[in-house]
């Protein structure tokens, strides 16, 4: 251990990958956030280990609060598109929020606010995939948030 490079005995990843999917049985737009549960207690530490840690169900609720409200998402009208909360869950070394809006919003979205963490740490690139099946090519458009790119419009 002592011959490897002190960046990679722990390090964060830095990465939020957000989802976003109309489930056509649900008729719901599903969007998943999914980071590295590392990166949150790296980033939390002391706050997130007096809830007892990220394995307590109700600091998994606290943080999947706290860091939903740093993703928005409005219309082409500039109206914000409310969003649910479903809730957070702790799955090996991942951490993935859950949040739902009606698949009628997928049509609307034009700007996307995705803040998740960039707020402790403005190196945090975090990436959109929003799945339109409307879309000819790919049905799929990506969006990266790095640097100061807080909002991004389609």
């Amino acid at each position: 251990l002592l011959l490897m490079p002190l960046g990679t005995q722990a390090h964060r990843e830095k990465t939020v990958l957000t989802t976003i999917t109309c489930n056509p049985r649900t008729e719901l737009l599903e969007i998943v956030h999914r980071t590295f549960a590392h990166d949150v207690e790296h980033t939390l530490g002391n706050h997130l280990q007096a809830q007892g840690g990220l394995d307590n169900l109700e600091a998994q609720a606290r943080i999947s609060i706290e860091l939903s409200n740093s993703f928005m998402l409005w219309d082409s009208k500039g109206k914000k598109i409310p969003l649910t909360l479903i809730g957070g869950e702790l799955e090996a070394e991942y951490f993935f929020i859950y949040q739902e809006a009606p698949c009628s919003a997928l049509a609307e979205i034009s700007r996307v606010r995705h803040e998740m963490l960039r707020n402790y740490w403005p190196d945090m690139t975090n990436y959109l995939n929003v799945y339109f099946a409307s879309d000819a090519d790919t049905g799929t458009r990506s969006l990266i948030f790095a640097s100061d790119l807080g909002v991004q419009s389609f």
